[in-house]
């Protein structure tokens, strides 16, 4: 049952906003939280009456260290094709690549707003694919979310874009991908990085 609510709330996320960022990002510093607490940002508490608290799938992999403007982790917690996703939807012939994303301030003392093109999916037809549609970095993403925020916020739930410090956060972000494409083997990967190549696996890719 654990992985049943875990998509419904995956294909909630995605079925529902815009690209648009969310509120949140007004740029005043209310001061670091304390370790391990999250910020009180709207709807998104557990009040089921199951005793057993559904939870998020567990990180895959390494952790990606991203250095640019901003220092922060990443980590792919799930990954699926899907022809739902918020705004314009995938022309023909093509899917998005959609992944669920773990990002955390490195230090997690600070306040960050991590861009989303420094950040790119890899995979072995990438070059064969590329078209007016299909590109090398993340198209879009969703506001960020805590885990409680993520799991029972729903449609209510109000993200951020600017991310407040000693918390971890989650957001979807998706890149458009041939409904052909060989996936096999695909990577997240730091962009633009000369001499050198920032990846981390992806891992196994279900349909959404």
């Amino acid at each position: 049952m654990g992985g049943v609510r875990v998509g419904i709330a995956l294909l909630v996320l995605l079925g529902s906003g815009a690209l648009a960022a969310c509120g949140g990002a007004d740029g005043v510093d209310a001061g670091p939280a304390p370790a391990g607490a999250a910020p009180s940002l709207g709807p998104g508490k557990y009040a089921g009456d199951d005793p057993v608290r559904p939870t998020l799938p567990a990180t895959r992999g390494p952790v990606l260290h991203m250095d640019n403007k901003y220092t922060y982790t990443v980590q792919v917690l799930d990954a699926m094709t899907t022809l739902s996703m918020p705004g314009e939807p995938p022309p023909a012939g093509t899917t998005a690549l959609a992944l669920l994303l773990r990002v955390e301030a490195d230090p997690p003392n600070r306040r960050i707003s991590p861009p989303i093109q420094y950040l790119g999916i890899d995979y072995p037809s990438r070059e064969e694919d590329l078209s007016q549609y299909i590109g090398t970095v993340l198209e879009g993403r969703k506001s960020y979310l805590t885990e409680d925020q993520l799991l029972f916020g729903g449609e209510d739930a109000e993200g951020v874009d600017v991310l407040a410090a000693n918390t971890v956060y989650y957001t979807r972000a998706w890149q458009l991908v041939s409904e052909k494409a060989d996936l096999k083997g695909a990577s997240l990967c730091e962009v633009a990085v000369a001499g050198r190549k920032n990846c981390i696996p992806i891992g196994a890719i279900r349909a959404g």
